[in-house]
This record gives C-alpha cells, structure tokens and sequence, in this order.
C-alpha cells in the first residue's frame, strides 16, 4: 500500500469523507430513485445526522497523518452554507466568517430569513456562481428565502450582478455557469425571470421551484433538465408553462395548484408525455377545487410512466376516475405512490383497490423520509406487512 500514488489516494479519501445526504450527485434520477431526490431538497428541516456524521469522520481521518489532515482541510469548503445575520460556512462544525478565501465550492446553500440581509447574501455567493470550474465545481445551488419582501421581487437580480472592478479575486464578467446540475428556488412572493435562468445556467439536470412565481412573458428554454419540481406556483406561473422548452424532461412533480388536472396534462405534459418516467400530482385538499381525474386516454397517452404519485385525499374521493382509468398489463407502471400516508389510509385505499397486482403500493410515512412498499396490496391481513424504504424503490 506504500507505494499507491497520490491520486489514488486522493480518490479513496474523497469517497471515504463523501457524506451520504446528497445520493442526487451519485446516480441518475430514474423512477426508483425519483422520491429520495425530491425529499432531500424540499424539507425545510432535514436530518442532520448524516451531515454531522460526515463531520465527525473528517475529524478522523486528520489524525491519521499530516499528509491526510492538508489534504482534508483543502476539501474543507466543498458544503458551503450562507446563513443567519451574516455570511457564514460550516467548518468542521465550526462557524466561520466568510472570506474571500473559501476553497472550492461544490453545494451552496442560502437561507435568509431577514429581508434586509437578501442583497448582501446573495451579492456574496454570486462570486462564489460565477467562479471558474477549475476554482469551483458548483454541483448545486439551492436558495430558501423565508421572509416577505416587496411583490415581484426577483432574487436573480441580486444573485447574478455584476462584480465590481472592487472586487480583484473576481475578474470574469461571463455570468454563465455551465456547471450547475441543481437550482433549488424557495420562497414567498418572489418573482423568477426564466429567460436569466435559463440563459445563466445552461447544465441544469434539475429545477425546484417552490412558492415562486415567474415574470410576465417568460419562457424556459433548458435542453438538458431531466428534473423539474413546482409547488405553490403563482398564476402567473401558470401561465407561462406552455411556453417551455425542456426536450429532456422525463421526471415531473406538480404541487398544489388549483387547476383542473387535464388543462395542466394539455399545457405542459402533452408535449412529453411519451417520455415522463415519473409523475407526481399534487392538489389542494379542498372541495371548492377541481378533482384530479384521470382522462381516459392518459395511460395511452403517457406510455413511458413507472411512477405515479398522488394524495390520498385525492385518491379517496367518491368521484375520483382512477379507479376505472386502470393501467393495462402490458404498461411499464409499476407504483402507485401515496405520500403523508397513515395506516387508516392503507387500508381505506385497499378496500378500493382495483388496480392489477404487477402495480406495488407505495406509502409515505406522515412524519419522515421513510417510505413503505405494501406487498399484496389485496389480502387485508397483509397490511402490515410493508417493506421499509428510504424513498429508493426496486426496479421492477
């Protein structure tokens, strides 16, 4: 092992101290990996265990020799977390200012909680987006923004200024980042231009667009994005989703917007529908809104489909279609997923059951990021036999 270059080394280290909370950046997002990519980058409030457990290993491994412990502290900025009254990141669980010498970047995460401190937070980690790939590999950038501010406000504005000639680390004035596979947007009463996203981040693999609305007349135009996640969209932004352009699109989540299911099916979906591998379909829980129906057409229409999710609310309403609009055999479906889903509801969906058995039922559990297949979804005995699942389905 003495003789075992450096380089090898280096990769071994960097697998050993890869902390296990962020399984997007190890896979691809099929069908059977879709819920654990989604609920890691939708929680407010994730565990922090696995982070912290990643700490506590790098701690380890700086005792084994100084070689170890350079090599380690060189990797020490790779999570970047901007948060609280001022700019800070998390160093070996120590909090530290942040200066202009933070190492390379791959996640970077904002969480402003005060309206006064958007401009300057987001003005700091613009120079970390706009470094260079050799000086920043930025993977992912995800944005929480949890405080009101001004209507329309649109956080990219502040996110890609322009640096000044003050700022001598800083001399590329080319705003696009080629790079970047994951936009996590979050917040209430912010406007987005599309166009700027869209033109800035030309790599996105997958968007998260919660509580975020869009500015008038804008469209998408992202030819690799393969994720796209929108919940409590704005109206606006419902008008403006026929006008996307995403050839690549194959996993979609849409949450919470208040419009009947075959007008979204038609305005965004129809296009892709042959290549949608996962779908997920959010609505109100209230009676005054459209019920989520399935057209008779839609397993006909969306042929590539393994994955369907949807409330239970949703599946339990005396109107709902599903339960006729059956997939046939012969279709790739194979879960049918429940989110927030309690054991009184496993066994109210089991008595309406009527879908054939090749299709599991997939439960989520109403407090966590565990997942449960329920097997022989017909035989009542048998509910409780479910097998636990931290949202990574078998590919069956």
């Amino acid at each position: 092992m003495e003789h075992v270059s450096v380089e090898v080394w280096q990769q071994i280290l960097l697998k050993v101290m890869e902390t296990n909370d962020w399984p997007i950046f190890a896979t691809s997002c099929t069908p059977y990996t879709f819920l654990c990519f989604t609920f890691l980058h939708v929680c407010k409030q994730r565990d922090r265990k696995p982070y912290l457990d990643y700490l506590a290993q790098r701690r380890r491994l700086r005792l084994v020799c100084r070689a170890w412990n350079g090599f380690a502290l060189f990797t020490s900025h790779r999570w970047l977390a901007l948060h609280g009254w001022s700019p800070k990141y998390e160093l070996d669980s120590t909090s530290t200012r942040a200066k202009g010498g933070v190492g390379p970047v791959e996640i970077l995460s904002t969480e402003i909680c005060q309206k006064e401190l958007v401009t300057p937070v987001l003005s700091w980690a613009s120079h970390i987006l706009k470094r260079p790939t050799s000086q920043s590999p930025l993977r992912a950038y995800i944005l929480h923004i949890d405080c009101a501010l001004r209507p329309g406000y649109d956080p990219l504005d502040d996110l890609l200024v322009r640096t000044t000639t003050q700022d001598p680390e800083y001399t590329n004035t080319d705003t696009t980042n080629t790079t970047l596979r994951l936009l996590v947007l979050r917040g209430g009463n912010i406007s987005v231009s599309f166009s700027q996203i869209s033109r800035t981040f030309t790599g996105l693999r997958l968007l998260f667009l919660i509580h975020v609305g869009a500015a008038p007349q804008q469209t998408l135009v992202l030819a690799h994005l393969e994720v796209l996640y929108v919940e409590c969209w704005l109206p606006d932004l419902q008008r403006s989703i026929e006008t996307w352009d995403t050839p690549a699109l194959r996993h979609v989540h849409l949450g919470y917007f208040g419009t009947p299911l075959t007008d979204m099916l038609d305005r965004l979906l129809g296009r892709y529908a042959h290549q949608i591998e996962s779908l997920v379909l959010s609505e109100f829980d209230s009676y005054y809104l459209p019920c989520l129906d399935l057209p008779s057409n839609f397993w006909a229409q969306f042929t590539a489909l393994r994955l369907l999710g949807l409330e239970y609310y949703t599946l339990m309403r005396e109107e709902w279609s599903g339960w006729s609009v059956v997939p046939p055999p012969t279709h790739p479906c194979r879960y049918l997923v429940c989110p927030f889903c309690s054991e009184s509801h496993l066994n109210d969906i089991r008595a309406r059951w009527t879908w054939h058995d090749d299709v599991r039922l997939v439960a989520g559990h109403t407090c966590s990021d565990q997942y449960y297949i329920v097997k022989n979804i017909r035989d009542g005995w048998s509910i409780a036999n479910k097998e636990e699942t931290h949202g990574i389905l078998p590919e069956l």
